[in-house]
């Protein structure tokens, strides 16, 4: 009887057992992350302790704004010193109707100023053996000094050739028989204010000027730009 008991009480107990270990969780298995260190690192003695300040967004700026901060940025410019000589001092044109300026010339050896030619009628020819217009110009100017050259009337012509050696071969070549200058400086054409070749000015007898002729003109030759008014201005 006591087997019996002992028996039952065993298997009781192992029921019991068995009931409460299907009861209780599992356990629960290992993480695969590494644990996280809650140690803190050491502050940065470089980095400023004071907070990063925020990101403002842009503002717009008004006109008023960007007109004085380029005022602002502006640097007043470097002033230069304008040099006149010569070349660049400013000279009025001696235009019809004004007193010829009394230059000095020289040819064939002997010097002679303009005023020396009073009484008569002069044409002064501002030209160059290197200007094309000049040299298609020339046959209507010997022919216009031909026809009316003499004791009333003279031609001047006033070389602008760089060379003197050059002006003097192109002069004999082409038979200029008539007075000829060398303006190696450029004086007299700075006096009588001419930009362009050719440039022909007809003064009358008491120095005045009568007309300016400018440039070469293809459908009017010397001959018959100049003609009329110097006929006028011999009678």
């Amino acid at each position: 009887m006591l087997n019996k008991r002992f028996v039952f009480v065993s298997c009781a107990l192992l029921v019991a057992l068995s009931s409460a270990s299907a009861q209780s969780p599992a356990p629960s298995q290992p993480s695969e992350q590494a644990p996280q260190s809650t140690q803190t690192s050491a502050p940065n003695p470089t980095q400023s302790s004071q907070p990063a300040a925020a990101a403002q967004p842009d503002q717009p700026v008004s006109l008023a704004d960007a007109a004085r901060r380029a005022r602002a940025k502006k640097q007043p410019a470097a002033k230069t010193a304008k040099l006149l000589d010569d070349d660049n001092f400013p000279r009025a044109r001696a235009n019809a109707g004004q007193k010829a300026p009394d230059v000095s010339a020289s040819a064939n050896g002997k010097t002679f100023s303009l005023s020396d030619f009073r009484g008569r009628v002069v044409l002064l020819d501002f030209w160059a053996s290197w200007c094309g217009p000049c040299r298609s110009a020339l046959p209507k100017l010997k022919q216009l000094q031909a026809a009316y050259g003499g004791d009333q009337f003279v031609v001047i012509s006033v070389s602008e050739d760089d060379e003197q050696r050059t002006w003097q071969a192109f002069v004999s070549s082409h038979q200029m028989t008539w007075l000829q200058h060398f303006d190696a400086n450029g004086s007299i054409r700075k006096e009588f204010g001419v930009e362009g070749l050719p440039t022909y000015v007809l003064i009358g007898r008491d120095g005045t000027i009568l007309n300016r002729y400018v440039g070469e003109d293809f459908a009017e030759s010397v001959l018959d730009r100049i003609g009329p008014d110097l006929k006028n201005a011999l009678q």
